[in-house]
Parts: C-alpha cells; sequence; structure tokens
C-alpha cells in the first residue's frame, strides 16, 4: 500500500507495494548520544567489516558480533532487518530495536535537534529506520501504529529529506483521515506538485464535495498534469512496465502516481465520479469556446 521513500531502506522494507514502489523513491561520529563512545566506535568498525565480497550469512554474523560489543549500533539492527531469510516479523522486529537504540542514543538530544535531525549526519540510520518500521507496520496491517510512527519521524525533520509525507499522506488517504491529511497539505502548501495538488484535490472533495474550493483544486491538479485523469478514469491502461523515471507533467509521471495512487482513489466513495463530471464539465466548456 505505501510507497518506498527515497532513502536506503532494507530489502524487506520495499514491499509496500510492486506497484508504488519508487515513484516517491525519486522524488558518522563524534559525540553520538548515551553511548559510551568507545564501544560504539569499536561496533561500527566491525560492521564495516561487512562489505565487499562477503554473504550474506556472514554480514549478518558480523552484525550480531557488532551487537555484542554496543547494542547501540542503529547500523547493525539495520543489517539485520535487511536479512531476507526471516518474516516481516522479524523485519519489524529489528527495525523497532534499531529505532529503540537511537532513542537511546539521541536521549539527551532530542529535544535540542528536533526540527533538524536529519542534518545531522549520524542520526540518518536512526531516521532510515524510523521511516521503514513505519512501512513495515503498515504491511501488518498495524495502520495506528505505523501512522504514529511516519508522523513522529516527520516532526522530528519537518524539512523532510525522505519523503515522509508522501507515503504518510498515501496513509491517511488510506484511512480516510482526511482532516488530518488537509493538515499535511497545509504544511506543505508551498510544494506544488502533482503528488501534493491531486493528494489536495481528493482531501479537499472528500470533505467539502462539490465545493469551489474542490473544483479550484481539481483545474491546478489538472494544469499541473492532465494525463493523471486519463489514468485514473481508465481512458488509458497503464503499461505493463513502469516507466524507470519520471518527468514533471508528463505521461511517465502520471503513471507512476496512478501505480501509487490509484487504489487510493478508487476507495474513496464518489471520487472517481467527481473526477470524470469535472473533467467532461471543462471540456464541454472548451468545446463551447471553440465554436
Amino acid at each position: 500500500m505505501l510507497i518506498v521513500m527515497k532513502d536506503k531502506t532494507p530489502e524487506r522494507g520495499k514491499s509496500m507495494s510492486e506497484k508504488s514502489t519508487g515513484f516517491i523513491a525519486e522524488q558518522g561520529q563524534k559525540d553520538q548520544g548515551n553511548a559510551p563512545r568507545g564501544k560504539l566506535s569499536q561496533a561500527i568498525d566491525m560492521l564495516q567489516t561487512a562489505t565487499g565480497e562477503r554473504t550474506q550469512e556472514e554480514r549478518v554474523e558480523i552484525a550480531r558480533q557488532a551487537l555484542a560489543i554496543s547494542p547501540e549500533c542503529v547500523e547493525a539492527w539495520l543489517l539485520l532487518a535487511s536479512d531476507d531469510s526471516g518474516g516481516l516479523e522479524d523485519t519489524r522486529k529489528y527495525l523497532q530495536e534499531a529505532v529503540d537504540a537511537g532513542d537511546r542514543l539521541f536521549a539527551d538530544k532530542k529535544q535540542e535537534w528536533t526540527g533538524k535531525f536529519w542534518q545531522i549526519s549520524r542520526t540518518r540510520p536512526y531516521m532510515q529506520a524510523r521511516s521503514s518500521l513505519g512501512q513495515v507496520l503498515w504491511e501488518l496491517e498495524q495502520y495506528e501504529e505505523a501512522i504514529a510512527v511516519l508522523e513522529e519521524t516527520l516532526r522530528l525533520n519537518p524539512g523532510d529529506h525522505q519523503g515522509i509525507r508522501y507515503i504518510l499522506l498515501k496513509a491517511l488517504l488510506d484511512t480516510s483521515r482526511y482532516e488530518e491529511a488537509a493538515n499535511l497539505l497545509n504544511s506543505y502548501e508551498q510544494e506544488q506538485t502533482t503528488l501534493m495538488l491531486y493528494g489536495k484535490l481528493l482531501t479537499t472533495f472528500m470533505l467539502q464535495g462539490d465545493s469551489l474550493m474542490a473544483r479550484s483544486a481539481f483545474l491546478a491538479a489538472r494544469k499541473q498534469n492532465p494525463f493523471v485523469l486519463d489514468y485514473l478514469l481508465h481512458l488509458r491502461s497503464m503499461p505493463q512496465r513502469l516507466p524507470k523515471q519520471s518527468d514533471t507533467g508528463q505521461e511517465s509521471e502520471a503513471i507512476r502516481f496512478s501505480a501509487a495512487f490509484g487504489d487510493t482513489w478508487e476507495s474513496a466513495e464518489g471520487a472517481i465520479d467527481y473526477l470524470r463530471a469535472q473533467k467532461k464539465l471543462r471540456q464541454d466548456k472548451e468545446s463551447r469556446k471553440m465554436r
């Protein structure tokens, strides 16, 4: 259901939806907090030996050795989460351990760093663990927990270098939390992208119905990328393979958007019919102008 973000996440976190994977994807070490620096340094040094031509089994063993030195080694928990030999629940467990380790590691700095977490490079594995955990919780149908994790991640870094806002927007829309979706969109109102404009259109319609604001949102979204309408309305067929990248305002972007958010629109009562009616209304108006 959800969309993998642009930062590096464990492979097991990539299964949110094969159709939506990748659309949003386009879009450290002095004082580490509470952990004794020596032990954590040793663990990180140990973990760095897991690179190169190692087998997955060897990398997992090295990660466990690193954790034996320091359980605050977030990167080691992430490596265990990337092991595909276990199930999704194992992935969740390791990601939760990574987040808990980061919570302990940065406890003394959390208040000071809130609002700029990603900008402090040594927090990035922790932030990656949080974003992956949110997605895995969603796959496990723990929707409330997933949204809570994503919201807290965005609170820690509202500049959002990871694209959490896009993942959270889809989660809120998929659970019909339109008021919260509207608040999220208002927080990033300067971002006039296809994803955000069509998100605003859906949210406004679901909250207000066929209002002036909904019609204005329709026009803004259509102007940004008119191809999206044809794919959401099934006037164009989706290709068997998604484009490798999307170009702003072009058909490739519409295809990738529709793959990621098509189910969201389909499940919103009356939304597709509203798109169809608005598209016909605009076409009729334009036809009359041509006469």
